[in-house]
């Protein structure tokens, strides 16, 4: 489990989806969250990097990412998912300050995820009451969503789906930004 956490997160910085210090993960296995302590570096995680705090109080939750209520709250009220990516995906946070969801346009982006709502009702973003409320139900409908100006939020049933689901966002994002800059140039 902590093998592929630390993989992933390895590969997440390798693709641009995390600055230094930034994203958090999660994983549940019964009532216990494993989560990156706050600070960790997603891209050089080591076992020292995993907090485990209780599913249902918060009273482990001192060295464990800001970010674990949002994750509870996640786990909680979809109990077959097992693995949260957290990450800082530049283009898709750029089309999340225009768009209220996200359609790709490339064949693998719309095969994966037809639609990735983006969620713009929280004024207060970073570990914050709003998101852990309305982000659950949107995570039971979908397999990402972006809350707007921050960041993405994946589920799955393990580290790789939650990942491939970041992953695809991102480059589904990015074609979408090149599709406009292109349209602008003038190309056909």
């Amino acid at each position: 489990m902590f093998n592929d956490i630390i993989k992933f997160g390895r590969e997440m910085m390798m693709q641009g989806l995390n600055n230094s210090h930034s994203g958090n993960v999660s994983c549940r296995r019964a009532n216990t969250i494993y989560i990156t302590r706050h600070g960790a570096r997603l891209g050089d995680l080591s076992f020292q990097d995993f907090v485990a705090v209780n599913l249902k109080n918060d009273k482990r939750d001192k060295d464990a990412s800001i970010e674990i209520k949002v994750h509870r709250a996640i786990y909680l009220a979809n109990p077959e998912i097992m693995a949260i990516v957290h990450a800082h995906p530049p283009n898709a946070i750029a089309l999340s300050l225009n768009c209220e969801k996200i359609i790709p346009v490339d064949m693998e982006g719309s095969y994966y995820l037809p639609e990735i709502p983006v969620l713009t009702e929280c004024k207060e973003v970073i570990s914050s009451e709003c998101v852990a409320e309305n982000l659950p139900q949107l995570l039971a409908k979908y397999k990402v969503v972006v809350v707007k100006g921050h960041g993405s939020f994946a589920a799955g049933k393990n580290f790789e789906e939650a990942y491939l689901y970041t992953s695809v966002l991102e480059s589904a994002s990015k074609i979408i930004i090149l599709n406009k800059t292109a349209k602008l140039g003038g190309l056909k």
